[in-house]
């Protein structure tokens, strides 16, 4: 296939391989990203090109297996120029450096991205970030991922025990070995344009609460409110979680009890009721001894998030698709889709 393309001054060229019409096999997907690839790579003496072609066709089996499992119907869009644009940022970084954990983040930006057409908001943010992901390091990917799992993914628990195994599931698999940032990491990270430091801070402990304050309450005396006795016979307040002879609202987040406020009509009680929720935690250190006793690794995160600017660092879009991507690799399927935070 011999294809020719001019551009002006500090113009760049991309080859589109194939014509534009419906009913693309994973054949013939294949045969296109390597038509990609070849149109235009740089030219190598022949023992680098034979390398880079190997590492090209190996990283676009992996697109297009995980494309055809989870979305059959993306494969058409393997023919529009925008996505061989992708494809090619793709191939070129990981046909260069051979890096199996920026491949596997790339392909999985790059499936998502297959999934999305007529220039959405979720389309051009993975597109900026195919183009950011390898001007990052894999630790600081992994910084990303720690900030994103810790203050932009709730994962919902009705009980104790039940916070307890989410932290476990999503939090230790994402921050496990994971080393202190630099004040310079964390600011290339913001040059990059993944996101940036603010003055506002979370604190380890706000981490929880803000999500949980219904399961780490300590509660109330019965007698301290007059709607108590009512309320409880209601559902509206339950029997503390932490101390049975104390009383708590009956819902684990403010949102959760919003919804309950809207169903129920509490009148002036509707304050009192929401400072029942958030007003008398444990403390801080009862948390902080808590959560570091489900594993060792979390300890360790906490002196992190305490010591680094990680506790004031907020991601852009970029950052969390980049983010997202890194911890579906290491959580799976239960990571939720990306769609969630890019809509």
């Amino acid at each position: 296939m011999s294809q020719r393309q001019t551009g002006g001054d500090n113009s760049t060229n991309y080859q589109i391989a194939g014509d534009m019409h419906a009913g693309l096999s994973y054949r013939d997907a294949k045969e296109i990203a390597e038509d990609v690839f070849r149109q235009n790579y740089t030219q190598l003496a022949a023992e680098a090109a034979e390398t880079a072609e190997k590492r090209a066709q190996h990283i676009s089996e992996k697109v297009f297996k995980k494309m055809f499992s989870e979305s059959p119907e993306s494969l058409q869009n393997a023919r529009t120029p925008d996505f061989q644009r992708a494809l090619f940022r793709v191939q070129e970084e990981f046909a260069t450096t051979g890096d199996e954990d920026l491949g596997d983040l790339l392909v999985d930006m790059l499936v998502d991205r297959s999934k999305e057409s007529g220039g959405s908001f979720r389309q051009v943010v993975l597109n900026e970030a195919l183009k950011t992901a390898p001007r990052l390091t894999s630790a600081q990917v992994a910084v990303m991922g720690a900030v994103f799992i810790a203050r932009y993914v709730n994962v919902p628990a009705t009980s104790i025990p039940q916070f307890h195994a989410t932290i476990r599931e999503y939090w230790v698999p994402v921050i496990k070995g994971l080393q202190q940032p630099s004040d310079a990491n964390m600011g290339h990270i913001a040059y990059a344009g993944c996101g940036s430091i603010n003055l506002a801070l979370v604190t380890f402990t706000q981490l929880f609460l803000e999500r949980y304050p219904g399961l780490l309450t300590a509660g109330f005396k019965r007698e301290d409110y007059t709607f108590s006795d009512e309320y409880l016979d209601s559902g509206l307040l339950i029997p503390c979680l932490r101390d049975p002879l104390m009383v708590q609202v009956a819902a684990v987040s403010r949102k959760e009890l919003e919804q309950k406020l809207t169903i129920i009509d509490v009148g002036e009680n509707a304050e009192p009721l929401r400072h029942m929720l958030v007003g008398n935690p444990i403390s801080g250190e009862s948390i902080l001894q808590e959560v570091k006793s489900l594993d060792s690794s979390l300890g360790n995160f906490a002196e992190i998030w305490g010591n680094s600017s990680m506790k004031n660092f907020d991601l852009t879009s970029v950052g969390i698709a980049i983010a997202h991507a890194h911890c579906r690799r290491l959580l799976g399927s239960a990571m939720p889709p990306v769609d969630i935070w890019l809509s």
